[in-house]
């Protein structure tokens, strides 16, 4: 390729090479678009072509970055130049196998994924035939011809500039004017998104998870904080094109015999874990609980409340998560009952906004309480729990209801000042300074006790409500928490959620209290996963098979749960409850965890583990498209 070594050679060409590779990304990345439909319409189109350009200079700066710290400090073409085209065939390999994953399965390369390709598991989960092996192996020597092609030819060019111009020539005007063309498409794509996701307008929320680097910015609780008021667009379901396959099939029903038909009251307490169901700590609930069915081994679908709340009225993983808010998706549950005829009715302790159950589980349902009026957690759990009651005392009772009821102290460990603590000594508030692996957990753990019995003491407020009203017995009342809460349980520094998979933090209370249903103790493992089939089938008599919507069963089923799909907002993890914990980390890391939560040598279940939170994760997104690349 010549003789010339100058570092200014070598960037100019670098600035070829990475221009050509970004725009190799970009051909592609059309692949997605052959199962990613979009809206008609100019923004929704727009908003797609600046999201491939950021897409495209995402791919060139990440090869930037690896690359030109060895052009600057050995600028030596005959190592620079390969190891460059190296990486990009690299990169570009994965985008390739990435779209190829999107294709199949409407989710992207990640751990879990590459584990099943490296360990085995590629043949019995991606049923490739040895065709596409030799399909996918010629992509990828097709691909290192032109990158060695296209390097060979910008080495020339840069050779030719060098010679007829000088360097001299090299001004700064045109990386100048091509950074602040990338910036200012940068700018006007975010701040379109940022109005996109605060006004919930699907056919450009839709399309973010398309791209495997495309992370727009959004502001709607910054905006909601300043007071702008963005106006709601408004859309049916349907109305824009959708990534998920949900629900498989449309449910079937048979006819209802019971007259008046039964309420449903689901009562949430915000991170309350599995044996903080006490006479104590709970004396209200826990008196309901005796005249209840209740599953003592119940997990949660998730360790923070976006997960467990997403879980429990879904179904379906929180993997899915990010699609059903980028859709605007409904939930089937919610949706049926209102098809019904049912009220339905929202008393949450924090917004409804935040996350946004009013656009995901509650999307459609016009007439919502949205927020409390309190002035913390405590307060507004009394505030909802005030709304509650003057609303079951007014409402029509000749409609059934489907309602939510949702506590938050727990979560914030607030109590009130007047309110007496059962548990002591704790203390006055949280001191998270103070956390770490020697701290005495019994004080910290005491407020949270006596926040627990507070959203207790409210959630008795409410059942006396159904009891004085006359309704308690023809309702379905559902009583859970979203996740558990954690006090160094484990001797490894875990305090409060959303930071492991173990019980901890993921196992909560569960009871069900339902005329004709006989009161006792249930010890089979249960799933959040399980509610929702639960009352579609028990309740509105649906008869559609649980996979059409869900991949749990229903309550009373004593078989094998088998594998957990279990999310946080950033990992998953495949548990097996009591077994082990296979956790894919958004690093890209697996790990392979006990029920300790220490590491434990890795096994073929791991893979088996992996496969089947897979058929999960993929069960509710569309089919194969295609049999080869």
């Amino acid at each position: 390729m010549g003789r010339g070594n100058s570092r200014v050679v070598l960037l100019r060409w670098a600035a070829w090479f990475f221009l050509g590779t970004s725009a190799l990304v970009t051909l592609l990345a059309l692949r997605y678009l052959a199962v990613a439909p979009i809206a008609d319409g100019f923004a929704p189109r727009a908003f797609r072509l600046t999201m491939f350009v950021t897409q495209a200079a995402s791919f060139g700066i990440v090869l930037a970055l690896v690359t030109l710290p060895l052009v600057w400090f050995v600028p030596r073409p005959r190592l620079v130049v390969p190891v460059a085209v190296l990486l990009a065939l690299v990169g570009l390999t994965l985008v390739l196998v990435d779209t190829f994953v999107y294709q199949q399965y409407r989710f992207h390369l990640d751990a879990s994924v590459w584990r099943l390709l490296t360990d085995g598991g590629a043949e019995t989960t991606f049923h490739l035939p040895s065709r596409t092996w030799v399909e996918f192996g010629a992509c990828i020597v097709g691909l290192g011809v032109v990158l060695a092609a296209w390097a060979f030819a910008a080495w020339r060019l840069a050779q030719r500039f060098e010679r007829e111009f000088g360097p001299k020539r090299v001004r700064r005007r045109a990386p100048i004017v091509t950074t602040a063309a990338l910036v200012l498409v940068w700018l006007v794509h975010n701040g379109v998104h940022i109005w996109a996701n605060a006004a919930a307008y699907a056919p450009i929320t839709q399309q973010v998870g398309v791209l495997p680097l495309h992370k727009p910015i959004s502001a709607k609780g910054v905006l909601l904080r300043l007071g702008v008021d963005v106006p709601r667009a408004k859309f049916a379901v349907g109305s824009v094109p959708t990534g998920l396959n949900y629900p498989r099939a449309p449910l079937t029903f048979a006819p209802q015999e019971r007259t008046p038909r039964e309420n449903v009251l689901v009562l949430v307490v915000d991170s309350w874990r599995s044996d903080a169901l006490t006479k104590r700590a709970t004396p209200n609930l826990a008196k309901l609980a005796e005249e209840s069915a209740r599953f003592v081994d119940h997990h949660s679908g998730g360790n923070a409340t976006r997960m467990g709340v997403f879980t429990l009225f879904y179904g379906l993983p929180g993997t899915y998560w990010p699609d059903v808010l980028a859709e605007r998706r409904p939930c089937v549950l919610v949706q049926e009952f209102a098809k019904q005829g049912y009220e339905i009715a929202t008393f949450r302790s924090a917004p409804l906004f935040s996350p946004e159950f009013d656009e995901t589980i509650f999307g459609g349902i016009s007439g919502l309480r949205r927020e409390s009026k309190g002035t913390g957690p405590a307060d507004n759990d009394r505030d909802l729990t005030d709304d509650f009651v003057a609303w079951i005392e007014k409402r029509d009772a000749s409609r059934p209801f489907f309602a939510l009821v949702f506590y938050d102290a727990p979560h914030a460990y607030d109590v009130p000042p007047d309110f007496r603590r059962e548990f002591e000594p704790s203390w006055p508030t949280v001191d998270y300074l103070a956390l770490g692996a020697d701290t005495d957990p019994v004080p910290f753990h005491n407020l949270y006790l006596n926040a627990v019995r507070w959203s207790d003491h409210q959630a008795g407020r409410a059942i006396d409500a159904l009891r004085t009203q006359g309704v308690l017995d023809d309702t379905c009342v559902v009583v859970t928490g979203d996740h558990g809460q954690e006090f160094n349980d484990l001797g490894l520094a875990y305090w409060g959620h959303n930071s492991n998979f173990a019980r901890f933090q993921t196992q909560v209370p569960l009871f069900v209290r339902r005329a004709g249903l006989a009161p006792g103790v249930r010890t089979h493992t249960t799933t959040h996963f399980d509610v929702a089939t639960t009352l579609l089938t028990d309740v509105l008599g649906c008869t559609s098979p649980p996979e059409d919507y869900c991949v749990g069963r229903n309550l009373f089923d004593l078989t094998d749960r088998g594998v957990i799909t279990i999310a946080a907002y950033s990992r998953w993890a495949a548990v097996r409850p009591g077994v082990r914990h296979v956790v894919v980390q958004r690093s890209g890391d697996i790990d392979v965890l006990g029920p300790d939560y220490r590491p434990t040598p890795g096994s073929d279940a791991d893979v088996e583990y992996l496969r089947a939170a897979f058929e999960q994760r993929a069960r509710f997104r569309p089919g194969p498209q295609r049999t080869g690349l």
